[in-house]
């Protein structure tokens, strides 16, 4: 069995540079790193399992985690996929801290300060787009402190470990392209989104826009706003449906899927006219919708896989030093009709 004496010897290095390169620890030169990589690499180097776990407890590794705060069950989800990985790395006494906030570039602030505050040493989030959150971001970045972007990401921002999470303007041209067949290309669309400022959102409704200017027949009538809230999106949809009775397509971008699709029944039982309606992902209320059809499709971004990847990629860096072969892992765009909702 190779040691890590041998790969000292080796590499022309002390064996206390070879255990900080293995466990990505410490001020170790880059040129010096690689070499003694590449020989851990060529020898096939692995580690005695309890050595290496009691090095990393001795570690006392901590993973911070600001999740949006918002009625929707998608979140839920993504922690549920935090809180498996979480329960793995118990095992190497990695703590994993997670925290919800508003989603607002204060709020969010705040929350990486307290855990800034708590000795973290890793950052995963989900992040509204605002200048000034970039700003916090890179002076954790200047900490030595790696983060991972779950699920949405920040504009012109590639300094992050890895964005994990769905190619969001590929989604929204996958809803536009369902809306055209279903609507044979021609609608007049009413769009429900979650937030104006995130990302994954913006990028979502960028997809769908760019795919429709190929149809003159489908057009985008108005855009609403819901904050991921039920209310609020039952109140939006409802009022954007009075404005506009033309409106016989809605694409819903985000959460609060419910309660717009309790206000497009009642649209449609004043008026007696169909409204297609494609959303996004497949927590119970949207599957019960989409049984029911009052959804014709919804696109599904597996949020459980989502939030194992991101915190798993976060433990690969800090215990393995291993960096993802990408900045971006992208998890599966899913079509789910009423045919295969519960599959």
């Amino acid at each position: 069995m190779v040691t890590q004496s041998q790969i000292a010897k080796i590499a022309g290095v002390s064996r206390a540079t070879v255990e900080r390169v293995i466990n990505n620890r410490g001020d170790v030169n880059e040129k010096t790193r690689q070499r003694v990589l590449k020989i851990i690499e060529e020898m096939d180097y692995k580690p005695n399992p309890a050595g290496k776990t009691l090095a990393i407890k001795q570690r006392n590794l901590k993973i911070g985690c600001v999740i949006i705060k918002a009625d929707n069950p998608f979140y839920e989800e993504l922690n549920k996929g935090i809180r498996e990985a979480a329960e793995e790395y118990k095992t190497y006494g990695i703590d994993v801290i997670i925290e919800s906030a508003v989603f607002t570039a204060k709020a969010q602030t705040e929350k990486i300060n307290e855990l800034l505050e708590m000795g973290v040493n890793g950052l995963l989030i989900q992040p509204t787009i605002e200048p000034e959150l970039a700003d916090v971001l890179r002076r954790v970045e200047a900490q030595n402190i790696p983060i991972v972007t779950v699920n949405t990401d920040l504009p012109n921002y590639n300094s992050r470990l890895c964005y994990v999470g769905n190619d969001f303007y590929l989604c929204g041209k996958t809803a536009a392209n369902l809306m055209q067949m279903l609507t044979r290309s021609t609608c007049r669309i009413g769009i429900v989104t979650g937030f104006f400022n995130a990302k994954s959102h913006s990028d979502r409704i960028c997809g769908f826009r760019d795919f429709i200017a190929d149809y003159p027949g489908m057009e985008i009538v108005d855009t609403r706003e819901n904050q991921d809230d039920e209310m609020e999106s039952y109140y939006v949809t409802r009022t954007m449906l009075e404005a506009h009775p033309e409106i016989d397509a809605v694409f819903l971008v985000a959460g609060g899927v419910k309660g717009a699709c309790q206000a497009i029944r009642q649209q449609k039982e004043k008026t007696g006219r169909m409204i297609s309606v494609i959303s996004f992902d497949d927590v119970p209320t949207t599957k019960e919708l989409v049984r029911d059809g009052t959804i014709l499709a919804t696109i599904c971004q597996q949020p459980v896989r989502q939030g194992r990847m991101a915190l798993s990629i976060l433990f690969d860096y800090l215990v393995e030093g291993k960096t993802p072969e990408n900045g971006r892992m992208y998890t599966d765009i899913q079509i789910k009709l009423r045919t295969n909702i519960d599959a």
